[in-house]
């Protein structure tokens, strides 16, 4: 009988776990309230389920966009809880404005988590990656180099590099043409204006950003740190040096950048003494203005570390890269699928320029349906996806319940919230038909406006430089021509829409399509 005892040790032993592991899960149900959600053998956030694909059974890092239609409607709230019930923590995940606002607010009880600190922290702390009690230091020296005249820059810019481009490429003369990758064409014109206004470095549409350092160029640097964030986030760093290309070419990405960033801020300060006026200040490009702000303090406490300095400098590039080259790209797919919207935006465009001139900056706040048509592309395809926080004490959250009233939900010290951008986005209650690309829906001043750049004192610190350079290239381009989507045998412009856009996602720093064509044609 003896041999009897091991298969009974091994079926104590399972069974020993699985009253474990259903222990823990019911800890975990508890610890967010027993709120209704999607329930998971992996937690979101853990590793496993970031790598693996977006199913039934696995969130992984599209499940708001893929779900987007039901998950929150099939519990009928809009406040939800994941659950894993094999390995991981529960989150909760919103798509309310008011939930977001309460995690949001400076001096709310919730905070940035590890996970994303790290993520954005790759040559230190920066404005994006510290907590609420260190971010106060680096706004102080960040918030200087945005000003009103950096964003009339930002706007002459984008026609100069509008017209390089178009004549470089050889488009000025002819009456249509393909633009085969328009996501790459708007990462450049991005990685342009970010050169120019944001370091003073005016480029030609066919100058390389920056020399070649360890074979790789400050684009390709972008693409693949852009491409390589959730790896970072939460693997730790040893695992760069690891014999294999995938790590390697991270590794290599990272100190190449580190190195050009480095160049650059020494070649800066090497120009010479800070502007001695405000108007010579005004002048300036954005990181000038932010190592002016730095020196300023640097018998203070309040002053940045050149490692500090250098980390701020990239996240500003790598983020702002990313999030409005993505969001310009988006934006030029959804116009090429709805004819009437460009015609309606070269009226306007055409109303307020007369026909005899380029829209300049001073036509801002005149092309607010032009603007709306970025606005839009960003609420269809957001370039960010969702922000999580996790809560620093006990406190509770203000949630609405399926009858319509409201009630107060406990929360534990270190529940994580994610605040989901993409179903705020696609919440009906925000924006009444939200799968319909409909620019007009931005002319009223009642729209909730905060979707496409967070909320609360940490709103995005780039919103107007990147609103000024899409839409001066928004007014450009729907001035002289009409984009259209170049089908393939059969296909009708909703599926061209799916195949391309929605169904053609490539998520990193940033969130949209990948690689997509257009056709141009000249309007005559």
């Amino acid at each position: 009988m003896s041999w009897h005892l091991p298969a009974y040790a091994y079926l104590a032993l399972l069974l020993a776990l699985f009253v474990n592991r259903l222990l823990a899960y019911r800890s975990k149900l508890a610890q967010v309230q027993h709120l209704p959600g999607p329930r998971y053998p992996f937690g979101p956030i853990t590793i496993i389920a970031l790598l693996l694909p977006t199913s039934s059974w696995n969130a992984g890092v599209m499940n708001a966009w893929v779900n987007r239609s039901t998950l929150f409607t099939k519990y009928g709230l809009d406040t939800i809880a994941i659950v894993p019930w094999l390995s991981g923590q529960p989150i909760l995940t919103t798509r309310s404005v008011d939930v977001s606002k309460q995690v949001l607010g400076f001096k709310s009880e919730w905070d940035k988590t590890a996970e994303l600190v790290q993520a954005l922290a790759m040559f230190g702390e920066n404005l994006f990656a510290c907590y609420k009690d260190r971010w106060a230091r680096h706004r102080r020296i960040v918030q200087p180099g945005f000003t009103t005249a950096l964003y009339a820059q930002v706007w002459d810019e984008s026609v100069r590099v509008y017209y390089d481009m178009i004549r470089s490429e050889g488009w000025a003369d002819r009456s249509s043409f393909t633009i085969p990758d328009v996501p790459a064409v708007t990462s450049k014109i991005a990685l342009y204006l970010i050169a120019s206004c944001g370091f003073g470095l005016p480029l030609t549409w066919s100058d390389t950003v920056g020399e070649k350092v360890r074979g790789l160029s400050l684009s390709q640097c972008f693409e693949v740190s852009a491409n390589a964030v959730i790896p970072q986030a939460l693997l730790p760093k040893w695992v760069l040096n690891l014999p294999w290309s995938y790590f390697k070419r991270i590794k290599e990405a990272n100190l190449a950048l580190e190195s050009i960033v480095r160049r650059i801020i020494e070649k800066r300060r090497q120009d010479g003494p800070n502007p001695l006026t405000e108007a010579e200040a005004n002048e300036k490009d954005v990181f000038s203005l932010l190592l002016n702000a730095n020196d300023a303090e640097k018998d203070s406490r309040a002053a940045l570390t050149d490692q500090e300095l250098l980390s701020n400098v990239f996240l500003l590039m790598l983020a702002g890269h990313e999030t409005t080259s993505r969001g310009l790209g988006s934006t030029l797919g959804l116009l090429a699928c709805h004819p009437k919207v460009q015609d309606k935006a070269h009226s306007e465009i055409m109303h307020v320029t007369g026909g005899v001139r380029d829209p300049n900056y001073d036509d801002y706040d005149a092309l607010p349906y032009t603007l709306g048509c970025f606005l839009e592309g960003m609420r269809i395809i957001p370039s960010v996806t969702g922000i999580p926080r996790r809560a620093t004490v006990d406190t509770s959250l203000k949630v609405r319940e399926k009858d319509g009233t409201m009630s107060t939900l406990p929360i534990k010290q270190g529940t994580v919230i994610s605040v989901d951008f993409i179903n705020i986005c696609f919440n009906p209650e925000y924006y009444p038909s939200p799968e319909v690309y409909d620019p007009a829906r931005w002319l009223d001043p009642e729209v909730e406006q905060g979707v496409n750049f967070s909320y609360g004192p940490r709103i995005c610190v780039g919103k107007k430089f990147a609103m000024c350079e899409a839409l001066a290239t928004l007014a450009m381009l729907l001035k002289d021509y009409k984009l259209e989507p170049i089908l393939e045998e059969g296909e009708s412009v909703p599926q061209w829409r799916q195949r391309n856009l929605e169904g053609n996602i490539q998520t990193g720093v940033g969130f949209g399509p990948a690689k997509f064509p257009i056709r141009v044609v000249k309007r005559v």
